[in-house]
């Protein structure tokens, strides 16, 4: 007579759980990066009172972050500059500017220096969302494109009505690829000090990022380059973090693109990111449309 064995007894034939209740289940998630034909049009609303000369330098001088994010890319982009004074009524400080534009650095942080002598009144919610009227400046904005607005100030937004009505006539306006809102402002909750720069908090800027999934970065910060190079990322159409299907053991993970493998580090590389549970990549190491992404690694239990 044959006894079979307790089934407690049986090998695992899927897994062999350890102590820290890891199930040896190797598991691979494939992601492909989008972004081969993307239309965008940018943006940038510019204080332009007596505290921001510096301010406006650095943003000037942070613009290549931006360009190199987008170089050899299919983005079809362009940038319009208003300034924060609603005397000016959210016309255009300069032409629009494109990837076709002759010295492009040098045409942009001219465009960005927008002088100091504007109103302390700063209304750059209302002042965009005059810009985009297009009797106010044709072709600034274009039927199939996103809209990326990005606010810099060192100062909160002073226009008279809620941020949702603003927020409401720019996702109106923008075309099909929708609308997000980008800030260099002052730190919530009391704003910043820096060795160059003060600012009040921009809780009304912020909280148009807030209410749009956009970016944002201290203006107190040393250089523009993080929020620029990821304003870039948005305009190009590519993702720097894919989200896992299940929790990882970290110290399992595999992260290949189109077949190499990429290095954990925090510059040209990937972090882990477990809050996000997702695998989160940086500047070279960002893959280009079109590869394939694949992300190996042994679950925990219940993950």
């Amino acid at each position: 007579m044959r006894l079979d064995p307790p089934l407690f007894l049986l090998p695992c034939a899927l897994c062999a759980c350890s102590e820290q209740g890891l199930v040896k289940l190797e598991r691979s998630d494939l992601f492909t990066q989008g972004g081969e034909e993307v239309s965008a049009d940018i943006l940038f609303v510019v204080d332009d009172s007596a505290s921001m000369d510096e301010e406006q330098g650095r943003l000037g001088e942070n613009f290549s972050a931006f360009v190199d994010v987008l170089a050899g890319t299919y983005a079809d982009w362009q940038i319009g500059v208003i300034t924060t004074d609603p005397g000016e009524l959210g016309v255009l400080r300069s032409p629009i500017l494109t990837p076709d534009t002759p010295d492009l650095d040098t045409a942009f942080n001219a465009a960005v220096a927008v002088g100091t002598d504007g109103s302390r009144d700063e209304q750059g919610l209302l002042t965009a969302a005059l810009a985009v009227n297009p009797s106010v400046n044709p072709g600034l904005v274009r039927p199939t494109s996103a809209l990326n607005v990005v606010f810099v100030s060192d100062e909160d937004d002073h226009a008279p009505d809620a941020v949702d009505l603003y927020l409401g006539v720019l996702e109106s306006a923008a075309g099909t690829g929708g609308f997000r809102a980008h800030a260099l402002v002052g730190d919530l909750p009391a704003g910043c000090v820096s060795g160059t720069s003060a600012a009040d908090a921009g809780t009304r800027y912020l909280q148009a990022v807030t209410e749009t999934d956009g970016w944002s970065d201290s203006i107190c910060a040393d250089d523009y380059s993080t929020l620029l190079a990821r304003v870039g990322l948005d305009v190009a159409g590519w993702d720097t973090t894919f989200y896992l299907e299940r929790v990882p053991d970290p110290t399992t993970l595999v992260v290949l693109v189109d077949g190499v493998v990429i290095p954990e580090r925090a510059q040209d590389g990937w972090q882990y990111s477990p809050g996000d549970n997702a695998v989160v990549f940086d500047g070279n190491a960002i893959p280009r449309p079109g590869m394939v992404i694949e992300i190996d690694y042994e679950p925990w239990a219940g993950g």
